[in-house]
């Protein structure tokens, strides 16, 4: 196994110090620097296990925290919850399938999204999604992505993060 380098582990320990906003924003900072990554979303399950609840964003105005999600019996849902395996929309008609709101995603700008689980104990705690253009979902996005996936799971290690705010 690797290391991670002295500056990252810095910055990781002073965002894990500071609590989950300023650890959402660090590795905000990192996911948004994979090549065509827009816009970073964090979900927390909630200890029901009903609903998703925004707990991070990079944008506020299209996604603010605290948007609510009921876990229906929707594709998206089987996908994530179920199989606890991600998302990959590549293009629209790969998000219409999983992704009710695709056409507004578009509107916006996000041509592809990604949302994976992030499992804690084989539950999973949370959702990391990524946007970005039509196609940006290439062997070596998905592998950088997945190498930080991992860090995430640090969000949802704070007391009370998947509590409704």
């Amino acid at each position: 196994m690797g290391t991670i380098d002295s500056a990252a582990a810095q910055q990781l320990t002073a965002a894990l110090a500071a609590g989950p906003t300023a650890l959402i924003a660090q590795l905000s900072t990192w996911f948004l620097e994979l090549p065509g990554a827009r816009t970073m979303t964090y979900l927390a399950t909630s200890p029901d296990k009903t609903m998703t609840h925004r707990i991070g964003t990079s944008d506020p105005q299209n996604f603010p925290i605290g948007g609510f999600d009921i876990l229906d019996d929707g594709a998206w849902t089987r996908r994530v919850f179920g199989e606890k395996q991600p998302v990959i929309a590549n293009t629209l008609e790969e998000m219409v399938h999983f992704i009710p709101e695709a056409e507004g995603l578009v509107e916006i700008g996000h041509g592809a999204t990604m949302c994976a689980p992030v499992i804690i104990a084989g539950e999973v705690r949370g959702v990391v999604c990524v946007l970005g253009p039509a196609g940006i979902f290439t062997p070596d996005f998905l592998a950088r992505f997945n190498a930080l996936l991992p860090l995430a799971g640090l969000i949802f290690a704070f007391e009370g993060i998947s509590i409704k705010r």
